[in-house]
């Protein structure tokens, strides 16, 4: 099982759609500042010691972000609508509107946080939760496979 979706064009970040959803926990894995790229992962093994996929979901170049460490109760991704926008961009206060940044609200039970970001990705594969991202290059001193290693 091989999945892998890239979205970095402007049309395909319409106001208030839904881009991503899973019902699985989502950890902040990595961010880098040199890159600006924040990976959430989702955990190879289960409880009762079953193996399942991994899914990472990276944002890239990520200009404003409020994110919680981990995301337990399953993982949506939407884009913000007008509101919501305005409202983002108010409190991060360092992000101009119209740079070319799309603002997707991250979705937990009933909480909310936000990336500010110009491309988002997702890949499911069945590597380790330890091997490197297929959408995310770290810096050797930021490698989360160097770091956990």
């Amino acid at each position: 099982m091989s999945v892998r979706v890239w979205l970095n064009e402007s049309d395909q970040f319409v106001p208030g759609s839904e881009l991503f959803r899973s019902d699985r926990s989502f950890t902040v894995w990595a961010y880098t500042v040199s890159h600006s790229q924040l990976l959430l992962r989702t955990r190879t093994t289960e409880r009762g010691g079953v193996r399942s996929s991994r899914i990472d979901v990276v944002f890239k170049p990520v200009r404003a972000m409020k994110v919680r460490t981990e995301y337990s109760d399953g993982l949506v991704i939407r884009c913000a609508d007008q509101e919501e926008t305005e409202h983002i961009y108010a409190e991060s206060g360092n992000v101009e509107p119209g740079v070319g940044a799309h603002c997707l609200i991250l979705e937990t039970g009933n909480d909310r946080d936000y990336v500010v970001a110009h491309a988002v990705g997702w890949a499911e594969d069945m590597a380790s939760e330890r091997d490197p991202s297929a959408l995310a290059g770290f810096a050797p001193g930021s490698d989360p496979a160097r770091i956990l290693g």
